[in-house]
């Protein structure tokens, strides 16, 4: 079975700080492909993802480096991962999934929708965050693998910030897509 990371999040924009953890997950050697996978409808973020899913999905695409891929698997899902998972492993039954999930969201992992079927189906890649102890008694009930990768100190927020204020966002996201990313954000953050 080949070894997939599954990197969901909003994406609203993607930036170098996601791009940075999908390159040290590459790099890591524990899996040989790395699939963005954009949502539609985020349990947690319900009213602030800012562009349409169907902007953020081509950027996401337009980010892409090698072993990487973008699937809209969570396009017209409920947002709850472990429907998505579900989703995911009749499609692919060949591939042996890793979801990746960083430590600052691990304590509340328990919570989730359906986690008795993580707990006991789903393969957790954690990515621990500064300030985001690894709370030892949601670890003694998951499948994972921790993998050590230095933070990158960028946000989606932080990007939106700037280009409501007019400031640069150069360095934060892909340059290729710095214009494209101003010109889709700027009227959807103008006041």
């Amino acid at each position: 079975m080949t070894g997939c990371a599954l990197l969901g999040g909003s994406f609203d924009p993607i930036h170098n700080g996601h791009l940075h953890i999908a390159r040290e997950i590459l790099k890591s050697g524990y899996v040989s492909r790395l699939v963005f996978l954009p949502n539609a409808r985020h349990n947690f973020k319900k009213d602030s993802v800012t562009l349409d899913f169907k902007h953020r999905l081509a950027l996401v695409r337009d980010a892409l480096e090698p072993c990487m891929e973008a699937w809209e698997d969570d396009a017209d899902g409920s947002g709850y991962t472990a429907e998505l998972l579900q989703k995911l492993y009749r499609k692919h039954p060949q591939l042996l999934f890793h979801f990746v999930i960083g430590s600052d969201n691990l304590a509340n992992l328990p919570l989730w929708y359906d986690f008795a079927w993580l707990r006991a189906n789903a393969r957790f890649l954690i990515i621990p965050r500064p300030g985001y102890p690894l709370p030892q008694n949601v670890l003694r009930r998951i499948k994972r693998k921790t993998l050590r990768i230095a933070p990158c100190p960028i946000s989606s927020s932080q990007i939106r910030s700037c280009i409501a204020a007019g400031k640069p966002i150069s360095g934060l996201v892909p340059e290729s897509l710095e214009q494209r990313i101003i010109e889709l954000y700027r009227p959807l953050l103008a006041e």
